[in-house]
């Protein structure tokens, strides 16, 4: 998949991102190595014209560019001068830091665009269509996120690239389990560890440790086995790896989620110091409410309570914002706080409705009938 539904132009997304004359140097380098890609070698030749390269030399140079792009740019523009002679590694290459550099820069559809040009430039390596494949889930493109990580196992399967193949399988689990499709979600996590317990590929091992202990959660069930996978993972990440914060984030859920209410309280003080990003510092506020609740902790309930209360509408926050609300619902109910239950209850059923389902849609339920019942023996009371 190369394109977006309803994408009539190649590439369109690096037109919108970045200031016009950058855009278009970089629009061009985009379809002149798409056109290579395309070509068949024998026929390459002839196909650009003869002053093709100095015309976009000359464009570049009257242009104010980011000098970070400077290389990668005028290398790509010998595809057009050097066509037949132009190195499949190096044009990937220069793709790829072109890439690298328009996620820096927020650039996302510019990302991927260049990631996919560095995977047709090389359709043999595993590794490109793996980077393409992760850079459509992290811009929020699924479908075309699973078709190049698919293709990144077929190829990483057949050159025997077992580091590409099971990274390509916990991100196809990642893509899974976020749709809530857990049967899949397992089997490529499983797929993921047997392949980094022959290989011993150790961060491939962590992740996809750390996937299975997220489908168990997301599943409500065998949650020791969940915990059990969580330690398998830490082990495997060590303390330095960038993942390790949010592993621990998962195992202090877990821990809640268990009612092992006094051994999450000081994981998640010690993470609130940490955490400066908006969604998980709700989601750490809502656990806390939640485990203070339950202690008996009231200054600390009502503390957390508003804190994760106020942070459920900042902007990136929506993906998490039911798990939290149904963990501000049991503190509210845990705190005998009625009318908080029913502020959750309402907020939960005025989100959109793809954000209404999964575990959080049966918490919430049961705690309408929580509201319900508490209603009904107030009126018998009266």
């Amino acid at each position: 998949m190369t394109r977006e539904p309803g994408e009539t132009l190649e590439g369109v997304h690096v037109l919108d991102e970045f200031p016009a004359e950058l855009s278009l140097a970089l629009w061009t380098a985009l379809r002149d190595v798409s056109l290579w890609a395309a070509t068949p070698e024998e026929r390459r030749t002839a196909l650009f014209s003869p002053n093709a390269e100095a015309r976009r030399r000359e464009y570049t140079s009257q242009t104010r560019l980011q000098p970070e792009l400077d290389l990668a740019l005028s290398t790509l523009a010998t595809v057009v001068s050097h066509s037949a002679q132009a190195s499949a590694a190096v044009v990937t290459l220069m793709c790829l830091e072109v890439s690298r550099w328009a996620r820096a820069k927020g650039g996302m559809g510019t990302a991927v665009s260049f990631a996919q040009a560095a995977a047709l430039a090389s359709p043999e390596d595993p590794a490109p269509a793996l980077e393409v494949g992760r850079l459509a889930l992290e811009w929020g493109r699924p479908a075309r996120a699973e078709t190049w990580l698919r293709r990144s196992i077929g190829l990483a399967r057949r050159a025997k690239e077992w580091e590409s193949y099971g990274a390509a399988c916990v991100l196809l689990g990642d893509r899974y389990l976020r749709a809530e499709r857990l049967q899949p979600a397992e089997r490529f996590y499983l797929y993921a560890a047997r392949v980094a317990r022959r290989q011993q590929l150790r961060t491939v091992r962590a992740e996809s440790m750390h996937g299975l202990m997220r489908v168990r959660m997301a599943a409500g069930e065998d949650l020791e086995q969940a915990e059990r996978f969580g330690a398998l993972a830490q082990r495997a990440y060590g303390r330095a790896h960038p993942r390790a914060p949010e592993l621990l984030h998962d195992m202090t859920h877990l821990l809640v989620r268990r009612g092992e209410w006094e051994r999450a309280v000081p994981l998640l003080r010690r993470q609130l110091s940490v955490f400066t990003d908006p969604t998980m510092r709700m989601v750490c506020h809502a656990l806390l409410a939640h485990a203070s609740a339950a202690l008996g902790d009231a200054r600390t309930y009502e503390m957390s309570w508003k804190e994760a209360w106020t942070l459920k509408d900042r902007p990136g926050t929506a993906p998490h914002v039911p798990a939290a609300l149904a963990h501000l619902g049991k503190a509210a109910s845990q705190a005998q706080d009625w009318l908080r239950v029913q502020q959750t209850v309402r907020a939960f059923n005025d989100l959109r409705p793809e954000h209404r389902r999964g575990p959080a849609a049966g918490e919430v339920a049961e705690l309408a009938g929580l509201v319900n019942s508490h209603r009904q023996a107030r009126v018998v009371e009266i």
